[in-house]
């Protein structure tokens, strides 16, 4: 089973985006944790996705290829979609 959310989020300082509380309360997730994550510019149709760790503070990195690519700027407004894979058992 997946659970998926989607949000918007401004992109911080070395490539971070915060994850709201809200999100992390809904998908109960916790720092460590491994997420399917989609990217792309707000009003845009180029996107990626990649799969990157849950930091301590709710915040995860976006690669620096994947940046590169979707000519991302420090400020800039990304749709943000995250896919917490859970165990089915």
């Amino acid at each position: 089973m997946t659970s998926t959310v989607d949000f918007l989020a401004r992109l911080q300082a070395k490539n971070r985006v915060q994850v709201p509380v809200e999100v992390r309360w809904r998908l109960r997730l916790e720092a460590g944790e491994v997420l399917h994550i989609d990217v792309n510019p707000h009003g845009d149709f180029n996107h990626r996705d990649f799969y990157a760790r849950l930091q301590r503070g709710g915040r995860f990195t976006v690669p620096n290829e994947v940046a590169e690519v979707l000519e991302l700027r420090r400020g800039e407004l990304l749709e943000v979609k995250i896919r917490r894979m859970e165990d089915e058992e």
